[in-house]
């Protein structure tokens, strides 16, 4: 998801793209490019992000949103500039203009855009229909500048220009683009913006808020203890309620080498183990009874729902495990890897479970 909005939010930098008119001096070709950002008015900004829409997407429909407008105008809304020199080279065919550029912290509001990315991919990847367009990614970014408040950067940019029939002419290059925007773009293309630890935070704090339901999409739990019953279903929801009930997480620790980290985390999450022991114990009482001697198959792993469902209602009982999580850098962020570990730890334990209350039957 990064990389996507990454790209997209690059585009912002083209609002920058100079008019390509010609100027009788250096100085007063670059003032007069740099007035035009100073002086964003809607018009300007949607014939952008019409541009932008239909070239990022191939479409001659805009994706034109209020939020992408806003976004536009809320970044570059403190934006000023200075001149404070400039030079001419000796064949008077180009020249340097350095200018003091002040704005917003384009790094910190790039942290903050990647965190709330991550945040939000937790719950969204799992999703078909999760947003991943041009209005979305200036949503996020409209939604971060509102939320946050930023400190002005002073920078110091030097503008190449060339001179052709007498009249100069601003260079306009991607590193001028991204110098202007405060290193927005670079900062965004960092992969290692975000410490590793961090970015497994920001993946694991999400999960804190699943409710039961988002718990058996997120894992696709489908009749997890393989009973075969009508009453499945209703097992798999009481293990999910549990799992939202009790889940917890804390980052212990982290080693790094190079594109490869390891993160330790302590995971809370129900005690299976607890609520396995309390449903043996019930079977074992049953299989006492003169009930489960005529009973079918069928209609013991009936008894056998009935009383891991009654099991599961009724757990007040948590767990906690320690698992290291791998980390790898992919070129554009921490990529986290929930491995069987981490899940098993989450479902506390389910393939001993299961083991055991086979071995019960």
């Amino acid at each position: 998801m990064k990389q996507k909005t990454t790209k997209i939010l690059f585009s912002l930098l083209l609002l920058l793209m100079l008019n390509g008119c010609g100027y009788a001096g250096p100085e007063k070709a670059v003032r007069q490019e740099l007035e035009l950002i100073k002086k964003l008015d809607d018009t300007t900004v949607e014939t952008f992000l019409a541009y932008e829409s239909s070239h990022l997407t191939g479409s001659d429909t805009a994706e034109i949103t209020e939020e992408a407008t806003e976004a536009v105008k809320l970044f570059f809304q403190d934006f000023k500039y200075r001149i404070r020199s400039s030079s001419v080279s000796d064949d008077e065919t180009s020249a340097s203009v350095v200018v003091d550029i002040t704005n917003l912290d384009a790094r910190a509001l790039a942290k903050d855009l990647c965190r709330l990315m991550i945040s939000r991919s937790t719950f969204l990847e799992s999703r078909e229909d999760s947003p991943n367009s041009l209005a979305f990614s200036f949503a996020l970014m409209k939604e971060c500048l509102e939320s946050h408040t930023y400190e002005q950067v002073t920078s110091s940019v030097t503008v190449p220009l060339t001179r052709q029939d007498d009249l100069w002419q601003v260079q306009n290059t991607a590193e001028l683009q991204d110098q202007l925007a405060g290193g927005l773009a670079s900062s965004l293309a960092d992969p290692y913006l975000l410490a590793p630890e961090e970015v497994l935070d920001l993946r694991l704090a999400p999960f804190c808020d699943f409710t039961g339901e988002d718990w058996i999409s997120y894992l696709n739990i489908q009749d997890i203890f393989h009973l075969g019953t009508a009453l499945s279903s209703q097992i798999d929801a009481a293990l999910a309620e549990q799992i939202a009930s009790y889940f917890d997480y804390k980052i212990l620790s982290s080693t790094q080498d190079q594109d490869t980290a390891a993160v330790t985390v302590r995971i809370t999450s129900l005690d299976l183990e607890s609520v396995i022991s309390q449903c043996r114990m019930d079977l074992l009482d049953y299989a006492g009874t003169t009930e489960s001697i005529r009973a079918t198959d069928e209609e013991l792993n009936q008894k056998t729902s009935e009383i891991l469902l009654n099991a599961l209602f009724s757990n007040q009982s948590s767990s906690e495990k320690e698992v290291s999580i791998t980390m790898i850098n992919n070129g554009y962020t921490w990529e986290t890897a929930l491995n069987d570990s981490f899940a098993d730890a989450l479902l506390g334990g389910v393939s001993e479970a299961i083991s055991q209350l086979a071995a019960t039957d």
